[in-house]
């Protein structure tokens, strides 16, 4: 019964420590030519916050996931993410 909880809990600790942050978002994004780091960290959490007020974390988390992956594409990449986000928390910083 421990080994169970310990591996269950094991396996929930690895996943939060995977989840994307708009802090670890934005500093892979530094690397891109129209990123400015400071904006899109005050632009990611304002966006955050608003989101998370309005219920939307899985919308959200779904959006900054596909930034993270497309990297440097994000503004083609992830329009369906985006406009998804903006129907559950309105309208980007």
């Amino acid at each position: 019964m421990k080994r169970v909880l310990f591996v269950a809990l094991g396996l929930v600790m690895l996943s939060l420590g995977c989840q994307n942050t708009v802090d670890g978002v934005c500093e892979d994004l530094g690397e891109c030519p129209d990123v400015v780091p400071d904006r899109c960290l005050s632009d990611g959490r304002a966006l955050q916050s608003s989101a998370e007020s309005r219920g939307c974390d899985e919308p959200f988390e779904e959006y900054i996931d596909c930034v993270a992956g497309a990297r440097c594409s994000w503004v083609q990449s992830c329009q369906v993410e985006r406009s998804a986000l903006e129907s559950c928390a309105g309208s980007f910083p």
